[in-house]
């Protein structure tokens, strides 16, 4: 994070109006372009929900676990899934489209590590055998509980579980043997 940046949070945090709408046309476009995406368009588009919950919790944000970027990422992914809680995701939905935004080489705020490590974790799913990959994806990118992946597949709920736990081991396998820790 740069120097700027870490002011303006700063300034944020003890009120300043000025420094959180700096901090947002900063990251505005690239939460817009995540919510397009993800199918949203006006006025549904969340983009001021994200802000609004990041002006709130500005004191939890740790720059030792992330760069702010990342931080707003994962509030933006939140709420997209709390938004499709209450209705069903667009028709037109590409969840690996949509991480692209926040995955994309020319995000500035992605480093190398980070895209070195998303490109293992999207291998490593790809390697997943399809009975498991299709529950995992409904899980992790979708969001869907237990339950709701049971009543989706007609499987019981005690093997979609243990079906997410196998899936999790071999990912954890997979990305323990590429050299990161999961």
């Amino acid at each position: 994070m740069n120097t700027r940046e870490s002011q303006l949070i700063l300034q944020a945090r003890a009120g300043v109006s000025d420094a959180m709408e700096s901090l947002y046309h900063s990251h505005v476009g690239h939460i817009r372009a995540y919510f397009a995406r993800c199918g949203f368009r006006p006025p549904d588009d969340p983009t001021r929900e994200v802000f609004l919950l990041a002006m709130r919790s500005l004191e939890t944000y740790d720059q030792s676990r992330g760069d702010f970027a990342g931080w707003l990422s994962d509030i933006a992914r939140d709420v997209a899934l709390k938004q499709w809680r209450r209705r069903e995701p667009p028709a037109n939905f590409d969840p690996e489209l949509a991480e692209q935004t926040f995955a994309s080489p020319t995000n500035p705020h992605e480093s190398p590590e980070q895209i070195e490590e998303l490109t293992a974790v999207r291998e490593c799913v790809a390697a997943l055998p399809p009975r498991l990959a299709v529950l995992a994806h409904l899980r992790y990118v979708e969001g869907r509980t237990a339950r709701g992946l049971a009543e989706a597949t007609g499987l019981a709920e005690s093997t979609v579980r243990q079906r997410l736990d196998e899936a999790r081991g071999l990912l954890r396998r997979c990305l323990n043997g590429k050299g990161f820790s999961a």
